[in-house]
């Protein structure tokens, strides 16, 4: 076969890559070095060259053992009948002493004699599937690690909580201190139980700027604060995780402008705002990188938050001042819908 090898032929068999050519019928008719090279260390024991071997057939032969032995008969199939422009699928390949996976394109053509042949190329990805299994049970394992601290520290801090606000009750600035740094604590665990338990599962959507930032100022609570959401639009986001940045940005407005905060919530040239009519904390953002997380102190740290959300969804912070007076938080990079 190497002496009758046409250019096209040479080139595909210098290819490290598995690649095949089926007509019509689906009978191969060209394989290359790569591919006959795979079969024989995989103990083939058929024609060397595979010529005229019904690669359907063969894949329908294993339908009822392989979910992916009758997607690929499918997929290819249409792919000759002209139902598709292409066809993809990943697949394992596993023999007695290794694991492998592959992924198979399939892209038609026609011939010279005007029938209709299809490129069938097996791609090793091998390398790139055990890295993501193994960040699939990293995540796994800090999932389970954030449940079980967050099942014990939680009781006893809500108790802290409950006692210190009985404590408050009675008065004194540093017993509402204890209240509002014990809160600050609660949140923080919250929040990082969440960030661990969705960050291996983002599910972005579409959402409305509007909904979520209004759903989270009602849990916000504030007192005499006003709130108003200049303007909206949709874009894509991890619901549950976009209302956790919200939360944070809104909490700490009020802690910066107080009780009777102005707040006002809007779209920007790429993304969204956050914006109070508090004190101006943009040069305490822009050293906030250079200290430690344990210096950092609530609202900075609910600032740092903020930015880890956002890095999850490719998208940046900004932090200015406010036309207000206050402190302006822009989040960029958006993907409006």
């Amino acid at each position: 076969m190497a002496s009758a090898l046409s250019l096209p032929e040479r080139g595909f068999d210098d290819l490290p890559t598995e690649v095949a050519i089926v007509d019509s019928r689906g009978d191969i008719v060209y394989t290359n070095r790569a591919w006959r090279q795979f079969a024989e260390n995989n103990g083939h024991d058929g024609p060397d060259d595979f010529l005229g071997v019904n690669y359907l057939a063969v894949c329908e032969e294993f339908r009822d053992e392989s979910e992916e032995a009758g997607l690929v008969a499918d997929g290819i199939r249409d792919v000759l009948d002209g139902k598709s422009d292409a066809f993809k699928l990943d697949y394992p390949c596993h023999s007695p002493t290794e694991q492998q996976w592959f992924l198979l394109r399939a892209v038609p053509f026609e011939g010279e004699d005007g029938d209709r042949y299809a490129l069938l190329m097996h791609l090793d990805i091998t390398d790139r599937k055990l890295a993501e299994l193994r960040l699939e049970e990293r995540n796994r394992q800090l999932v389970s690690i954030a449940g079980v601290l967050s099942e014990d520290i939680r009781p006893p801090l809500s108790a802290a909580v409950r006692a210190s606000e009985t404590l408050a009750e009675s008065g004194g600035d540093e017993a509402w201190r204890l209240a509002h740094i014990l809160h600050q604590i609660d949140a923080v665990v919250q929040t990082g139980t969440v960030l661990a338990e969705n960050a291996p599962t983002l599910e972005f959507e579409s959402v409305e700027l509007r909904d979520v930032a209004e759903s989270v100022w009602h849990r916000v609570k504030p007192r005499d604060a006003s709130f108003l959401v200049v303007d909206s639009r949709a874009f894509l986001a991890d619901r549950e995780l976009l209302s956790y940045l919200l939360e944070n940005l809104l909490a700490t407005a009020i802690v910066r402008a107080g009780d009777a905060a102005r707040v006002r919530v809007g779209t920007a040239a790429e993304g969204f705002y956050v914006s109070d009519d508090g004190t101006d904390v943009a040069h305490q953002y822009e050293t906030m990188f250079d200290s430690a997380t344990s210096e950092l102190d609530g609202e900075m740290y609910s600032l740092a938050t903020v930015a880890r959300v956002a890095g999850i969804h490719g998208w940046d912070v900004n932090v200015g001042g406010s036309d207000m007076g206050g402190t302006c938080v822009t989040v960029s990079g958006v993907t409006w819908v």
